[in-house]
């Protein structure tokens, strides 16, 4: 019972915290965990205030031993507003709630494995966004540089130019375009701020257009014209990527029905005769068998990865 009690306070206790940090996370700026006003009252929110600001201190006091840039640079790249402290606060905090959970619904392997899942969690899901993020940024930079172009054809200067498509483009391209004005505003070179932009995304598209815009700059011309090539080839190179991509849907799909069907099976026949598959985890030839398959497959993963993924 104990085990039961504890596992539910540290499941609400974790969960509450978790979701005043994930409040946050859609905000325009990085603010202290104290100026979100989670969905309490009284002790219980002064409590939860409290113990929050104490963890972020504590998280905060880690990551400036182990300097944090790395985390902080990928919160950024995904556009996520929170500070690593409270990242990790998070983090944490979701992941007490995992093993806790775990711990109430199938004892200690459960908590295990619900806090193993937890601990990669974080990891991947700021890759996942990060992917989003940079794809949403190469479908728009089309007609992010026809409105640069049409812009500067306008009589616009080329800051008045980004500052432009910053206010008509949807997201993420905005918030980079806007950021790429303000560094400009505090000294630092556009051509170095649009440079550290395509860095970010990752874009090479991007970086012929940086390129382009600082030869530009020192031997002059037409950069309406230049844009117009640029984009020209851009708009090449992404019908390519389409195409491609239809091309290799098909060998996606297989990849994932292969992979799942193994565990699919195998968990549709635990739910009929548990005791038939039993034999693969309470013999060493079963265990054997299950570790040279998940080889098996990875290896199969690896090599359908390779065959879909096209570069060019």
């Amino acid at each position: 019972p104990w085990v039961m009690w504890g596992g539910i306070g540290a499941l609400v206790v974790g969960m509450l915290v978790g979701t005043l940090l994930l409040a946050k996370a859609g905000r325009d700026r990085r603010p202290a965990v104290s100026d979100v006003a989670p969905a309490v009252t009284g002790g219980a929110k002064r409590m939860l205030s409290f113990l929050s600001r104490g963890a972020e201190a504590a998280a905060e006091g880690v990551l400036q031993n182990r300097r944090a840039s790395g985390l902080d640079g990928a919160l950024d790249r995904a556009g996520i507003t929170l500070r690593p402290a409270e990242f990790v606060v998070m983090a944490a905090a979701f992941g007490v709630s995992a093993v806790a959970l775990g711990l109430i619904l199938a004892g200690p392997i459960g908590g295990v494995i619900l806090g193993v899942l937890a601990l990669a969690a974080p990891r991947v899901g700021l890759h996942v966004m990060t992917a989003r993020r940079r794809t949403a940024f190469k479908e728009q930079l089309e007609g992010t540089l026809q409105m640069m172009a049409s812009s500067l054809r306008a009589g616009y200067g080329l800051l008045q130019a980004i500052r432009t498509a910053g206010e008509e483009s949807p997201s993420p391209t905005a918030e980079e375009f806007d950021r790429v004005v303000v560094e400009n505003r505090l000294g630092r070179p556009l051509v170095q701020s649009l440079a550290a932009m395509a860095d970010r995304m990752e874009d090479d598209d991007l970086r012929w257009v940086v390129e382009a815009i600082d030869i530009q700059q020192d031997v002059g011309g037409n950069l309406a014209e230049v844009l117009d090539t640029v984009n020209t080839t851009i708009r090449d190179r992404n019908q390519i990527r389409r195409q491609i991509r239809a091309l290799s849907a098909e060998g996606k799909m297989s990849a994932i029905i292969l992979l799942a069907l193994p565990f699919g099976i195998g968990g549709f026949i635990y739910m009929l005769t548990p005791d038939y598959i039993a034999e693969l985890t309470t013999s060493t030839l079963g265990i054997v068998m299950i570790v040279a398959g998940l080889v098996l497959m990875g290896f199969g993963a690896l090599w359908i990865r390779k065959i879909v993924k096209v570069e060019f």
